[in-house]
């Protein structure tokens, strides 16, 4: 079954997956960076002092997943859905009303707890529950929102607060996900625990109710047994670099340009590279998942990453920003839907919820932390190139320990 096709079958289900990654955007370092002039000049702090706020309210939503992601194992996935998405309305709402740097916080703590983390959550803990022969396509389909809302939204985002200001922003964004994002995914998933998913041709699956009742079999994962499984040292890693590179480099993207010599236009444009790439290789990650398994092809996910950070680190030349750039939205592209599928092959899907929140704080976690380890670097006089040069060889280390203790399936069964 290709694209065209599954999607035409399974349209509102993979419509909900996009809509819901892309409107995570609004909880992403790459647009949230965007309001820091504003929020820095009206509070009078230092940008030192908001990024101890920005990564400390990132932890904390980060732990906040390891409890509350959990429950879209037990929650129908339409109450589920509408809390998320009002969730997120109110952290913006907060977020423009906010008159004290300890509001602020709260906000921004609520952005990354419901737009980064849950959005992205029950998008694809979703996909990977329902699909399984074509668990990689659809979760590949569901990723597009990703590179779309980066490919897009900062130029609008940008003109917006420019023109009407940060705090006014903040509450168009809430009145934009209110009244179309919501009645919108409603009106996609209404109904869907009693409709069939297609993924073979003139072939009916089972609905997503029956898919549930299935799962019974397999094993019931509690998070404390997880992070004592092997896989889950062996898999965290990826999804912690992957993570903690991309934040870090989006952060301080500005400080590498002026580095660089590289005017900031220049590597503002470049940044189309990266979401070019994450969306192409995003669309043909998923018919190597579905072919040759997501566990076949983990382990050579971050290799361009390596080549990229490589070339950032030695070249000063203006035509490998984009190459750099590219490179890495190849890793980036895909590892999303890789991993998603990873963890429901390995685990299973019984509590998929439960087992996708832990990597997902690793993933919030490694966002919070690459700015500040940056940030140590550089205040110990080491220079960008040397920091990564550090990270490229880290991630190649990386791989290497995949490939050589490889990736055997855990038993599934209830013993």
């Amino acid at each position: 079954m290709n694209y065209f096709e599954l999607f035409r079958a399974n349209k509102k289900i993979l419509a909900f997956g996009i809509l819901m990654t892309l409107f995570s955007s609004f909880g992403q370092t790459f647009l949230l960076s965007l309001y820091i002039p504003g929020i820095i000049e009206t509070f009078s702090i230092s940008s030192g002092f908001y990024s101890r706020i920005y990564a400390v309210a990132t932890m904390l939503s980060a732990a906040s997943l390891m409890v509350f992601g959990k429950l879209i194992d037990r929650v129908p996935l339409m109450r589920f859905t509408v809390v998320v998405i009002l969730g997120l309305v109110a952290a913006n709402l907060l977020a423009g009303l906010s008159w004290h740097w300890i509001i602020l916080f709260i906000s921004v703590y609520l952005l990354r707890f419901f737009g980064q983390g849950l959005f992205s959550h029950t998008s694809m803990t979703t996909m990977a529950r329902y699909f399984n022969k074509a668990r990689g396509k659809s979760l590949s389909v569901a990723y597009l929102g990703f590179p779309i809302g980066e490919g897009f939204l900062p130029v609008a985002m940008i003109s917006i607060i420019l023109w009407l200001g940060w705090r006014q922003t903040f509450f168009l964004v809430a009145a934009l996900i209110l009244l179309t994002l919501l009645p919108v995914v409603i009106w996609l998933i209404k109904g869907f625990k009693d409709k069939p998913v297609y993924e073979e041709k003139e072939i009916k699956s089972k609905t997503a109710a029956q898919q549930v009742s299935n799962e019974s079999h397999e094993k019931l994962w509690r998070q404390r047994d997880l992070v004592r499984t092997p896989h889950f040292w062996l898999f965290a890693p990826t999804v912690f670099l992957v993570g903690f590179t991309l934040t870090a480099l989006f952060f301080y993207q500005t400080f590498i340009a002026d580095f660089k010599g590289w005017s900031l236009e220049w590597m503002a444009a470049s940044i189309m590279a990266y979401a070019l790439s994450s969306f192409v290789f995003s669309l043909g990650a998923g018919p190597l998942i579905d072919r040759f398994s997501a566990r076949r092809v983990f382990p050579f996910v971050l290799i361009p990453m390596a080549f990229g950070l490589a070339l950032l680190s030695v070249s000063n030349q203006t035509m490998s920003v984009p190459v750099f750039w590219f490179l890495l939205g190849v890793s980036a592209g895909i590892n999303a839907p890789l991993t998603s599928a990873l963890y429901a092959e390995t685990f299973g899907t019984r509590n998929l919820g439960a087992v996708r929140s832990v990597f997902t704080f690793v993933m919030v976690a490694s966002t919070a932390l690459g700015p500040v380890v940056f940030g140590f670097f550089l205040q110990k006089d080491f220079s960008f190139n040397q920091i990564h040069l550090m990270l490229a060889g880290l991630v190649l280390l990386n791989c290497l320990a995949i490939i050589v203790a490889g990736t055997k399936k855990v038993k599934q069964t209830v013993e």
